[in-house]
């Protein structure tokens, strides 16, 4: 059987995103993708605790990107300051303005055409930084609107100034182990 197959057979929705109009199925992500997804909700909600200055977002929130037709993606994580949606504030839905920060992880079955046609549609939607995780190289590559592109390797360490105070973390540290 299948994954789309058991997914139909149990009922469940299949994992998708709202792309030019047209609802694109994805595959699920594997458990290392969401290890890694949850050890940067971690660092990036216990930043936002402690000094008390936005919202984390995970499990692939959706993001209204463009209108007519309409994109909506399904973010790994996302940030959003209290600047950006009040504190308890947060629309329902997907609309709203769009966080700061996002981060993506790969997955293996990820191409990076793809990846880069998403980090674009993020910029484009207003988000200041977009964090690509590679698990699999150990990086984390950052775009931002004005083009910059850098990749960093896991010694480096991750700054993100978009989120203020800054946020500053070893790139190693959203690897775990």
């Amino acid at each position: 059987m299948t994954h789309r197959e058991y997914q139909v057979a149990e009922g469940l929705a299949p994992y998708t995103e709202l792309i030019h109009g047209k609802v694109v199925e994805l595959n699920a992500p594997s458990r290392l993708h969401g290890l890694v997804c949850a050890e940067i909700a971690f660092l990036l909600t216990a930043h936002s605790k402690k000094h008390d200055c936005g919202a984390v977002f995970t499990n692939d929130s959706g993001i209204l990107v463009q209108r007519s037709p309409d994109t909506v993606r399904g973010m790994d994580v996302g940030y959003c300051s209290y600047q950006r949606v009040a504190k308890g504030q947060l629309p329902e839905g997907y609309g709203g303005p769009a966080p700061e920060v996002v981060f993506e992880v790969l997955s293996k079955t990820d191409r990076w055409p793809a990846v880069l046609a998403k980090v674009a549609d993020y910029l484009q939607a207003d988000v200041l930084v977009v964090c690509v995780v590679d698990p699999g190289q150990r990086t984390a590559r950052m775009f931002r609107p004005d083009g910059t592109d850098i990749t960093l390797s896991e010694n480096d360490t991750l700054e993100i100034p978009e989120i203020q105070p800054t946020l500053e973390a070893k790139v190693s540290d959203i690897f775990s182990s």
